[in-house]
Parts: structure tokens; sequence; C-alpha cells
């Protein structure tokens, strides 16, 4: 069984110990009181539009994400209430939590903007996807594929060979995660799902951060491992594909190795998988422009 299987509930000691030698950024206040609000069953548009508007960055975000050419507005949007009309829950959600995971998670002189950017072509994907998977909603999708490596610039600020240990794990042939455990004694899918515990995300998403490095959570041969789980955890192998191949990235080795089993239980052949890659090309271009 893969070291990914770790699980972020072992003893307090060894939580204690971690916790103390890696930072994990707490949720920012005024997300932390959004997305309360956005979770409500009659959540109150006026009071999202005012907490937004009382940080100059969100505000700025949403404004311009509801301004672009993707919502095809006659009249373009002159305040952040008008933009929480036009982009709903949802896409305010994936703005807020997107925007405040960047700006926690910033390792002094290291640009994590390619990060970033494959990050959120992977929660797109993961989102588009979860129409066809049972059980799982499009909103949690997003959620995990735009937290499933957040892992990644926590340890960046810990370890500073951690690089290097990346550039291994790419070209090894073990588990992404047991590279990192050999040379750091932690990895990001640890580190991950404790941030995603800590920001009070769904278990459903945290449970997937943390085996979605672990092929046989992807095969299915992890003992009572919930369906739900382990159809993200498949569509993160197609998402981190598709990613890599609309951004001109090389394929990394992991993908050799799951490819079959995770395209297996999609239900996907190479044909469908194409068809799906011309079917999301326009949206990751729009979605890359916003970022510009």
């Amino acid at each position: 069984m893969a070291e990914s299987t770790r699980s972020i509930e072992s003893g307090e000691e060894e939580l204690s110990a971690l916790l103390k030698s890696v930072s994990i950024p707490p949720c920012p206040a005024v997300v932390s009181s959004l997305m309360s609000e956005i979770r409500r069953e009659d959540a109150d548009f006026v009071r999202i539009g005012r907490l937004l508007g009382a940080d100059v960055g969100l505000a700025a975000a949403v404004m311009k994400v509801a301004n672009s050419p993707f919502f095809g507005l006659q009249r373009k949007v002159s305040s952040v209430q008008q933009a929480v009309s036009v982009l709903g829950l949802r896409n305010i959600a994936s703005i807020v939590t997107g925007l405040a995971l960047q700006q926690a998670l910033k390792p002094p002189g290291v640009s994590m903007e390619r990060f970033w950017e494959r990050s959120s072509l992977h929660a797109a994907i993961c989102s588009r996807m979860a129409k066809r998977l049972p059980g799982v909603g499009q909103d949690d999708a997003y959620t995990f594929g735009l937290f499933h490596d957040c892992g990644i610039p926590i340890l960046m600020q810990r370890f500073p060979d951690y690089k290097a240990t990346l550039a291994k794990a790419n070209e090894s042939t073990s588990p992404m995660v047991d590279v990192e455990f050999e040379a750091h004694a932690t990895s990001h899918v640890v580190v991950g799902a404790l941030l995603a515990r800590t920001w009070q995300l769904p278990q459903l998403v945290v449970e997937a951060i943390k085996v979605h490095h672990d092929p046989d959570a992807v095969r299915g041969s992890l003992p009572d491992l919930p369906e739900p789980v382990r159809a993200l955890v498949c569509v993160s192998v197609l998402a981190e594909k598709l990613a890599a191949d609309f951004l001109g990235f090389p394929s990394e080795s992991e993908w050799e190795v799951l490819r079959e089993p995770a395209c297996a239980w999609l239900g996907l052949g190479e044909d469908e998988v194409e068809d799906l890659r011309n079917e999301i090309a326009d949206d990751l271009s729009e979605l890359t422009a916003l970022r510009k």
C-alpha cells in the first residue's frame, strides 16, 4: 500500500510534530465569513456583496470575471453587487477560495504562477467531468481540483530542497508521495489534507486530497474507500494530463502508470478522451485569458 494512505488522523504526537515543522495557513477571516454565508440555504446576496466589497482584491477579481467574454454581458457590471448577481454562488465560491489560497501560499523567492495556472485548469476540468460522476457535485469537484496539490507550496516554504524532490518524483517510477516521504518524512498529500481540514472543506475533498496519488485508490483496491472519493481521484488523473497537454507540458510518469485504470473506471476510451479534450479547449483558453 502506498505511503499516501497514511492517515492525517494518526497519533497526536505525530500530528503535533508535523504542525510544528510545517506552517498551515489559517483560512482568512473574510473568506471564512463569505463561505459560511454562501453555504446557507437562504444565502443573503446583499451581505455577500458587502463582504466582497470590504476586500479590494476579492472585489476586483469578481468584477473582472463578471465582465469577461465568458459571460457575454451586453452591459458591463459597475459594482460588486451586480457582479454577485451575474456570477451566482458557485462561481463566487470558486473565485474566493482560489484567490485566498494563492494569497495564503506564497513561498519566498519562488514564482508560483505556473502552479496556480495549472491548478485552476485542473479544477475547471474536474468540475466539467463531475457531470458524468455519481455522488460528486461540481462544487466539490472544483474545490478538490483547486486544492489537490496545495501541499506543494507549503512544503516549498518548509524545505529549501523541495523543488529537487519534485524533479526526482517526476522522473521516478515510484509513487510521488513515496519519494517525498523518503526525502522529508511527509508529503504534499498529508499537508494538503491538513490544510483542507483546517479550512473546513468538505470531508470528501479532504479524503480525495489524501489519496489522489495512491495507485491503489485509482485501482479500487483500498479497503472501504468511498466511491465518490475514487471518482475524484480518477478524474484527477485525467485532469492532470489534459491540463498539462493544454499548457504544452510533458506527460509525467504517473500518467503512464495510472492512465489505463483511471480511464477504464471513468468509461473513457482514447476517442472519448480526445472528444473531451476538444470540448474543454475553449473553456480552458477563456480561463487562461482571465488570469492575464
